[in-house]
């Protein structure tokens, strides 16, 4: 059954990089590689089996074509293992197999070359392979271009035998990456080809086109600073300090026409709605009226008192006291003058003079409205919210166990069913603005406010999520993104890269959770490389499922 895959996938590799076949097509058997091997032939249904064998027993009768004699390419664990390295530089990931070197032979290397920024294929560039001794280089060979994304094929023919120092170097718009793959033997003939190299080993295969074409990157397990947080219920306000209701002075229905809608930006003093009073309330505008004249009169003899008193103390026929109590009186007079105006003012503002004009109070934008062509209200109820479209307040209660560690708290972070959390604290904006000092007898819990710009979490007032509230100095811990993390079996699971195109499953032991990152405390290392995005299709992979595993498109 070896035999057959190996056809079958050297083919695939060959046709697919647009290669021609070699003079010799050696079918040879070999122990399972970490490079043919997607899924194990106990995992293949009977009708995949039956596939593979028709698909390889017509390359096998094709390979006629060739013009070669089969019965002298068979041969039993003759061919020693390429070498396969994967390396990273700070730019690229370089995944790469070849044949041993020999001496005036050339070897055809598949160097596959990931971006780490985006962990997509590079395809544009050319590639240098260089051979050195005692820092200087021996030999070069270079492609100009990949035959397809991501793949460079460069022959590597070196001219004499010996211990060779092996660099690729990478030359793309997006700069230089250097690939030091360290000593490598070229032997003097193919006679003298020795194993130099173990094939890496991992549990899963997950081929580079596969990674290329689907949500896929890594991150490396490293120390990071991890923060204690404690759980809680945030609520989105507006600011107290950058908002304000609009309320029904007067029993009433909503007139019709053009109604300010949410979303509307406003200015201060703009009309939102009118509203009409309800009968018998139509008597406010005589009243007004009147009230505003009585306020007039008040202020002019006041204002009249004011002067008397003030020539009379210059003759010092009245004491200082007198008045500064005239002067108080004018002061009176004038508000309530201001205050009977303003209310006419409103009850004119109506156009026919028997509505009310709903103004906004401050500037900013209308976050709820309630006002509908028709609608009743009662006094006091508010028919619009306005808020600052550029901050808002998030109000986290956190049971009251916690509460004693709410004083050193330094920020939260949210779930907001995007899979990155959002995180508010110092580094984005957000301060916290108060911390409650009792607590809620109803719900036993406290509360922490902070406040953040709209641009950098919630701005749905009243929307609720679960949060987290640090509480505690930064301590170094090791740590994995949280999108690593794969619920298998009710185990926490990642996937650590052990090559290019191979993973490892790992069960993990987690502790602390900061904002994305998850605290690791046993299962992986430092160093090593596991799944950020995509290790759910590792996860089917290594479930054996058909379509992930088939065919390395070489």
């Amino acid at each position: 059954m070896h035999t057959v895959r190996m056809v079958t996938m050297t083919m695939r590799r060959t046709v697919a990089a647009g290669l021609r076949p070699p003079g010799r097509f050696t079918v040879r058997k070999r122990r399972p590689s970490r490079i043919r091997h997607i899924t194990t032939m106990k995992r293949l249904s009977m009708s995949t089996r039956s596939r593979l064998l028709a698909v390889a027993l017509l390359l096998l009768a094709g390979c006629g074509e060739w013009g070669h004699d089969h019965a002298d390419e068979v041969h039993d664990d003759h061919g020693p293992e390429p070498l396969v390295y994967t390396h990273y530089s700070g730019s690229a990931e370089l995944f790469v197999e070849f044949p041993p070197l020999v001496a005036g032979q050339g070897s055809r290397a598949l160097a596959h070359f990931t971006h780490l920024a985006d962990f997509s294929p590079v395809t544009r560039g050319s590639v240098d392979v260089l051979l050195e001794q005692e820092g200087r280089t021996v030999a070069r060979f270079r492609v100009e271009a990949p035959v397809r994304d991501g793949l460079f094929t460069p022959v590597i023919t070196p001219r004499e035998a010996g211990r060779f120092q092996l660099r690729f170097v990478l030359t793309s718009p997006q700069g230089s990456s250097s690939h030091d793959l360290g000593e490598v033997s070229v032997f003097a003939s193919g006679e003298q080809v020795v194993p130099q190299r173990a094939p890496e080993q991992g549990e899963i295969s997950y081929l580079k086109e596969q990674q290329w074409e689907g949500h896929f990157a890594t991150e490396v397990v490293a120390q990071r600073g991890m923060r204690p947080a404690v759980p809680g219920f945030a609520t989105v306000l507006a600011p107290a300090d950058g908002g304000a209701a609009v309320l029904a002075p007067e029993d009433g229905h909503v007139a019709s026409g053009r109604l300010a809608a949410a979303g509307d930006t406003v200015a201060a003093g703009d009309v939102l709605a009118f509203l009409v009073p309800r009968l018998g309330a139509g008597a406010d505008l005589g009243t007004a009226r009147v009230a505003l004249q009585r306020a007039r009169s008040e202020k002019a003899l006041r204002q009249q008192d004011v002067e008397r008193l003030q020539d009379l103390l210059e003759l010092g026929a009245v004491p200082e006291r007198r008045l500064f109590e005239a002067r108080q009186a004018l002061t009176v007079a004038e508000s309530e003058l201001a205050a009977a105006s303003a209310r006419l003012e409103q009850l004119h503002s109506g156009g026919d003079g028997s509505g009310f004009a709903l103004r906004a109070p401050v500037a900013g934008e209308i976050v709820e409205a309630r006002a509908r062509p028709g609608a009743f209200v009662n006094a006091g109820d508010a028919v619009f919210r306005i808020a600052t479209p550029e901050r808002r307040w998030l109000e986290v209660r956190v049971a009251e166990h916690f509460a004693p560690m709410l004083p050193s708290a330094s920020g939260a972070w949210l779930e907001t069913g995007d899979d990155e959390p959002v995180l508010l604290d110092q580094s984005t904006g957000a301060r916290i603005v108060q911390v409650a000092t009792a607590i809620d007898p109803e719900s036993r819990t406290a509360s922490l406010t902070l406040e953040y710009p709209t641009t950098g979490g919630p701005a749905l007032i009243g929307a609720r999520h679960a949060a987290r509230v640090f509480v505690d100095r930064t301590s170094p811990g090791l740590a994995v993104p949280r999108t690593a993390l794969v619920d298998d079996g009710g185990r926490e699971v990642v996937f650590v890269q052990t090559s290019g195109e191979t993973f490892s499953r790992r069960v993990v032991e987690t502790g602390m959770r900061d904002h994305r990152w998850v605290e690791v405390l046993s299962g992986v290392q430092a160093g090593e490389r596991v799944v950020s995005e995509g290790a759910y299709y590792i996860r089917l992979a290594a479930a054996g499922g058909d379509d992930l595993g088939h065919g390395h498109a070489h």
